[in-house]
């Protein structure tokens, strides 16, 4: 059967590329950061990579919005959005797609296919990192983390589980890993922008709560926190925090092997290994380090 091997959470803000390509001020931390996120994928060795992305109004828009849909493309292109940012045609393993498509219609979850599109930001600058060469196929998983109503943050931790059911049940013995991308806090050409900037942190003290519950792997209490007002206080893609909670379902609640904050930007850097700690087995807090600072989780 399928095994699900680990994981990783980044984020994907669209400008990281072009500041580490011109080695601005935060190119040697943004190599760090996600050089070790890729290196940890590396390790895994999947076969395919489930990669839970919200997309930002570029796939849907109000004419059509599904609360959770899947992609099933052979390959598409990437990104639409920013045309500045490298170019890149990922594969998609669309078999496996479709498999978990109907799996998880038949679980009850109504999971919408999506057979054209393009990629935006939030999937090539992360693929632009872990694998740049493009040789891992993915699946993409679109949760709706943007437009109010938000789905459930249980719902979408479910969404992860009946994932993993899935690949599971495949018999080829392929490894699955899963990305996650999205942000904790974080408001794009809203009110509460900063003054510098088109976007800004509205909520750090929420980021950081999130940050302490996945560094204990404490994912059920964070699901019963992560309430839509909770989530759109602290900014207007501040739901992206629901891809990673989807990214938990499907590898099980466990504490990270490796966890950093860039507090500046309400997002972090996280790691997951499942064949090292199951679910329930008592393990040494992990080491995380947020605002410069490092320790142990409390």
């Amino acid at each position: 059967m399928g095994e699900v091997v680990g994981g990783v959470g980044v984020p994907h803000t669209p400008h990281f590329p072009g500041i580490v390509d011109r080695g601005g001020p935060l190119a040697a931390e943004l190599r760090r950061l996600y050089g070790g996120a890729a290196g940890h994928l590396r390790s895994l060795d999947p076969d395919v990579i489930i990669f839970f992305t919200c997309d930002h109004y570029n796939i849907f828009f109000i004419e059509s919005l599904p609360i959770f849909s899947i992609g099933v493309a052979p390959s598409a292109r990437g990104p639409s959005d920013y045309r500045e940012l490298p170019a890149y045609e990922i594969p998609i393993a669309d078999g496996l797609a479709r498999h978990i498509q109907a799996h998880a219609v038949g679980a009850g979850f109504d999971l919408g296919m999506s057979q054209e599109f393009e990629f935006d930001h939030p999937v090539t600058v992360p693929l632009h990192f872990l694998t740049p060469d493009m040789d891992v196929p993915i699946v993409p998983v679109f949760i709706s983390g943007l437009m109010p109503p938000l789905p459930p943050a249980w719902r979408c931790q479910a969404l992860g589980a009946v994932i993993r059911e899935a690949v599971e049940a495949i018999p080829d013995g392929a490894r699955i890993a899963a990305i996650a991308s999205g942000s904790f806090s974080l408001e794009i050409g809203g009110p509460r922008m900063s003054a510098h900037s088109h976007t800004g942190v509205p909520d750090p003290e929420w980021a950081d709560h999130i940050l302490a519950r996945l560094s204990t792997g404490e994912v059920d209490t964070l699901v019963t926190e992560a309430i839509e007002e909770r989530l759109t206080g602290a900014g207007n893609a501040a739901g992206e925090v629901l891809t990673w909670i989807a990214m938990l379902g499907m590898l099980g609640a466990r504490a990270p092997v490796s966890l950093e904050a860039q507090r500046e930007f309400g997002h972090a850097f996280g790691t997951w290994l499942v064949e090292t700690w199951p679910p329930g087995v008592n393990m040494p807090a992990p080491a995380f380090r947020t605002g410069g600072r490092e320790g142990r989780s409390p």
